[in-house]
């Protein structure tokens, strides 16, 4: 399960006559903590669906997503009698020969295989939840895999990152005898989501990574500096006070230390593996705005000692955060305000699942609710400073007095009740 306890899932259904609405399809989304409770009460239900990953707003949109759980390939051999490319159809109980298309055409087998029904479901599952701004390397890895497996019969358009699939105990009412999807092989096998890229992609991570760099430089040479956009880059420096968005600078070193707080919150040591990405990203966006970009990556270290495991910093924290160095780099010569990326604090909260009891202990890593209710008690706490003797006057009381709706003076004066109001208001009264 992922780590964010605040994530929803989305169950789906095929209608088989249109509803009230005229609708053949409805999904519903429905919270984390539910999941076990919805997936036991959808078995035997016809054409249920179950949303592929998990996202951090109630709607299935592929925006939404937060973490990417496994990769799911839908193989529709019963298109063989109608598509004459499909080689392999008939697997039955016999997945030994799709392990073996594997083995032979150097691809990774599948976590588990399910029958659809009419079809067959391969998942690759993750070790760890992997985070959403990795959809590029997660698409590509998916569009591969779906290539592969074209003689299988494999559904090209079903690389969105918001697909559903069949629900294991579910029934398939397309076929003649309503099979039900379920297990045809369980290895429980999980792969580490770098090391299944390197193995599907035809190219190695860092290729990858040197086409962007020099697609970018080519960019870079072919930029247009227009003289209006030069006049005012030159006059920033000027426009920015003597302040230097100090309130900016204040604000992000806070965030840092709520999000070392939230660490050991939670796991009352190191961040535990799986988690450190997110972590790290989030600090690192928080430093590089105050941060000179050539320290950023010593103060980020600085800031993990004792926070994020050691192994994960020796061995993976500055290359994951390259792509943050280089563009906080740029904006800083560039002499931006916001400097790498910007993340707004609902999409901190959101990201990291801080629960209202997290946000107790927080300072500024807080939702608006819990802005509120600080600002409710200090200026309780400093009306009782105040007024130490004060013991107010109850509601009833005041409206005993003042109550116009039951006592009624328009009535006495003999003139309608927006005629008082208005005469009172111009002094009349």
């Amino acid at each position: 399960m992922p780590y964010n306890a605040n994530l929803f899932f989305i169950m789906g259904q095929k209608l088989k006559q249109p509803d009230a609405k005229g609708r053949t399809w409805w999904d519903k989304p429905y919270h984390i903590s539910e999941y076990e409770t919805v997936f036991d009460m959808a078995q035997d239900i016809e054409d249920s669906y179950i949303s592929m990953n998990w996202f951090y707003k109630c709607s299935r949109k592929g925006e939404f997503v937060a973490v990417f759980d496994h990769i799911c390939i839908d193989l529709d051999c019963y298109k063989y009698e109608t598509n004459p490319t499909i080689q392999y159809h008939d697997l039955g109980e016999n997945y030994e020969i799709l392990l073996k298309f594997c083995d032979d055409n150097n691809i990774p087998r599948p976590s588990n295989i399910l029958s659809s029904g009419r079809g067959i479901y391969l998942h690759y599952t993750f070790e760890c939840p992997v985070p959403a701004r990795c959809k590029g390397r997660f698409q590509a890895t998916h569009r591969e895999l779906l290539r592969k497996f074209i003689p299988w019969g494999a559904d090209q358009a079903t690389y969105d990152f918001s697909r559903v699939f069949r629900l294991p105990g579910s029934v398939n009412s397309h076929h003649p005898r309503r099979h039900r999807c379920e297990f045809l092989d369980y290895r429980g096998k999980f792969y580490d989501f770098s090391t299944l890229c390197d193995m599907v992609l035809p190219k190695k991570y860092e290729d990858y990574k040197k086409q962007k760099i020099a697609r970018q430089e080519r960019r870079e040479k072919a930029r247009v500096e227009y003289l209006a956009r030069r006049k005012t880059n030159a006059l920033v420096p000027d426009e920015r006070g003597a302040q230097g968005f100090k309130g900016w600078a204040s604000w992000a070193k806070k965030g840092l230390y709520d999000l070392k707080t939230l660490g050991f919150l939670r796991y009352r040591g190191p961040v535990r593996k799986g988690e450190c990405d997110i972590f790290c990203h989030e600090a690192g966006i928080l430093l590089a705005q105050i941060s000179n970009p050539d320290n950023l990556p010593s103060n980020l270290e600085q800031w993990a000692e004792g926070v994020i495991d050691e192994g994960y910093i020796a061995k993976h924290m500055h290359n994951a955060m390259q792509t943050l160095y280089k563009k906080a780099g740029q904006d800083y010569s560039a002499k931006k305000r916001h400097k790498g990326y910007t993340t707004g604090t609902k999409t901190i909260i959101q990201k990291l699942g801080i629960t209202r009891e997290e946000m107790k202990h927080l300072s500024v890593l807080i939702d608006h609710e819990e802005r509120l209710l600080r600002k409710r008690t200090k200026r309780h706490e400093q009306g009782n400073v105040e007024r130490p003797t004060s013991q107010g006057q109850s509601r009833e009381a005041w409206l005993t007095e003042n109550n116009l709706s039951v006592s009624k003076p328009w009535e006495a004066l003999n003139i309608s009740r927006a005629t008082y109001y208005r005469m009172k208001k111009s002094g009349a009264l």
